[in-house]
């Protein structure tokens, strides 16, 4: 993108002024949190971490000179996974970055609207202040260099290190009903089932129910249901009862794939001014999956930036890593202006 050396004055200009800090409600649920001794990623749906309570906070926001790199830098999409393998997003490129620097990370997170990345230290040797002085120039110089500019930087401190609780009950009761459906659903030749998080756990105060996710194309339903109630009974687990839910198994792969996917897409515009972003929603409906971004422009940005997008969203598509997750999938994104009317629209 090319800019007059008028346009450049105005940014200039920009510099010599803080951005102000807005009044606005803190979702409490992190998106993308990141944390070193996380659990393996489940295979579907959207991760949503709680934050933790009672942490101490100090907000910091971008310098609008950011805005200069989010503009040239081109929008770079990348997938989640290659060669079966996770690829490090935002909040594990800043976590490695601030463990690097010698700090307890209590974990890294992202919440959409307003674009708000916080990290959360656990802290030992220095106080609070002194890691915000310590680490603001280095993540804003990181987020600068990659070309994020429409944020709110926040550092704060937990106020108790996270402890860890190996003899929970509830985990370590359902970690065995968990692990009995897998077994039960594999020794049918369900494999591939069998890596979908299909039991859930209920509790009460006086009994805990198991639920069963049942793939609706399986014709030995009721043997594998008898055959969990069987184990879990050998182990005399504390299970009174087992419900059975049963969902379309094609539909529900579908959907798994499409959260990574649009995600990757949000991900890549997200923090930056250029395309101020706020929000993201999909669904499968008939076998056609729908992306809708969310915005905050009330007109269309210029051709430029248009083509830029288009670019960008269908280079990622045509990638054969892209090409393994979609399969035979009919899709439509969208990226939304204000009012929910359509400026870019790509469908197969």
């Amino acid at each position: 993108m090319n800019f007059s050396d008028e346009q450049f004055r105005e940014l200039e200009e920009q510099l010599k002024v803080t951005d102000k800090s807005k009044d606005q409600l803190r979702s409490k649920i992190l998106h993308n949190a990141y944390k070193k001794n996380k659990r393996n990623l489940k295979h579907y749906g959207w991760v949503a971490i709680a934050c933790m309570l009672f942490i101490i906070t100090s907000p910091f926001y971008s310098s609008t000179m950011a805005s200069i790199a989010g503009k040239i830098l081109p929008i770079s999409i990348t997938p989640s996974f290659s060669d079966g393998q996770h690829n490090p997003d935002l909040t594990s490129q800043l976590f490695e970055l601030v463990e690097k620097e010698g700090y307890t990370v209590n974990f890294v997170g992202i919440t959409p609207s307003p674009y708000t990345i916080e990290v959360s230290l656990i802290l030992k040797d220095s106080t609070l202040k002194q890691a915000i002085d310590d680490l603001e120039p280095k993540l804003t110089n990181y987020l600068f260099e990659n070309g994020y500019d429409k944020y709110d930087l926040k550092v704060s401190k937990a106020t108790e290190a996270p402890q860890e609780y190996p003899g929970d009950e509830t985990s370590g009761l359902y970690d065995k009903v968990r692990e009995i459906v897998k077994e039960v659903f594999a020794s049918y030749g369900y494999d591939e089932e069998a890596d979908y998080e299909l039991a859930g756990l209920e509790q009460s105060w006086f009994s805990n129910r198991v639920t069963i996710d049942m793939p609706d194309h399986i014709q030995e339903s009721t043997e594998i249901i008898a055959d969990i109630e069987k184990e879990i009974k050998s182990q005399n687990l504390d299970v009174k009862d087992i419900e059975v839910n049963t969902f379309n198994f094609e539909h529900r792969r579908q959907d798994n794939r499409w959260a990574y996917l649009s995600s990757d897409i949000y991900d890549a515009m997200a923090g930056k001014s250029t395309y101020q972003l706020t929000g993201l929603s999909y669904k499968v409906r008939k076998g056609h999956s729908y992306v809708s971004i969310k915005t905050d422009l009330d007109n269309p940005p210029s051709e430029e930036i248009i083509q830029e997008i288009k670019l960008a969203i269908q280079g990622y598509l045509a990638l054969p890593e892209t090409q393994e997750q979609i399969k035979n999938d009919n899709y439509t994104i969208q990226l939304l202006l204000k009012n929910e009317k359509s400026f870019v629209k790509i469908t197969n």
